[in-house]
């Protein structure tokens, strides 16, 4: 699988440097490899406001897609939240296809805050996506 990192410096934030982008590169890398290749399909992690800064198995073009999409759809997921009181952000949010899912969540990085994007066909196993998705989230919030 190919790895694609955006090396420019379209994220004003200078949180948003080369160690992070290294950092969340090796963790997806680590989630897609524990799948082997068995149903997740992309994986990328981005900021709030929709810019990827490191992207697995996509091409730059489909991640850049993705970090945009997942970016509007965590912002209504924030609002829907708020909107019916279950709290000031949502930590999730899965959405099934009849072909696959895409998973969406929130990775409270210090100071910039990211967003992880993840597609999966059917045959991924939801529970062990989620899980993993969830230790990456935990270690990429370490600062």
């Amino acid at each position: 699988m190919n790895t694609v990192a955006n090396d420019s410096n379209e994220y004003p934030s200078q949180l948003v440097n080369e160690e992070l982008r290294n950092k969340a590169r090796l963790l997806l890398q680590v989630l897609v490899e524990k799948f082997g290749g068995a149903g997740v399909n992309n994986a990328v992690i981005s900021t709030t406001d929709g810019f990827d800064i490191a992207v697995e198995s996509m091409s730059k073009e489909d991640g850049t897609k993705l970090s945009a999409l997942s970016s509007s759809i965590s912002a209504i997921g924030h609002m829907a939240v708020k909107e019916v009181g279950t709290g000031e952000h949502h930590q999730s949010i899965l959405i099934e296809g009849e072909n696959g899912y895409l998973l969406i969540m929130d990775i409270p990085y210090p100071g910039c805050p990211l967003t992880m994007s993840i597609t999966a066909t059917k045959e991924a196993m939801l529970g062990k996506l989620i899980y993993y998705a969830r230790q990456l989230v935990s270690k990429m919030s370490e600062a």
